[in-house]
């Protein structure tokens, strides 16, 4: 029996875009947008600011870094000069629930009293 391949993402996809093209992507927050040639333009999600809708737009040259500040469809143009290659990297930093978990491990290990007694007095609610 033959087991099904897995498949794990890549730590950086690039994206290629010709002179003057847009692609129009679902984007998560914390993921960050580089430049490596050409210029882009990133336009965010769309937000709601009083009684219009609002999407930012943020110029990238050559080099520059953007960071998704929240989940939603962005929009990447390229400038009409030429070719531009833009990075796309994962999010960096774990979520707060990995991250307090793992203190919390780290915490215990440094108190290993601490866990013995708590895991003997709780052990349930039961009424007196």
């Amino acid at each position: 029996m033959e087991l099904p391949m897995q498949v794990h993402p890549k730590p950086l996809q690039a994206l290629q875009l010709g002179a003057g093209e847009s692609l129009f992507f679902w984007a998560k927050a914390g993921i960050s947008l580089t430049s490596t040639s050409g210029s882009l333009i990133v336009t965010g999600t769309p937000l709601w600011l009083g009684e219009q809708v609002f999407r930012a737009r943020t110029p990238l040259e050559p080099g520059q870094v953007h960071l998704i500040e929240q989940n939603g469809w962005i929009t990447l143009t390229a400038g009409p000069q030429g070719e531009a290659v833009c990075l796309v990297s994962p999010k960096g930093r774990p979520s707060l629930m990995r991250a307090l978990g793992k203190a919390g491990k780290q915490l215990l290990r440094c108190f290993p009293g601490i866990a013995r007694i708590a895991g003997t007095r709780f052990r349930g609610a039961e009424p007196v």
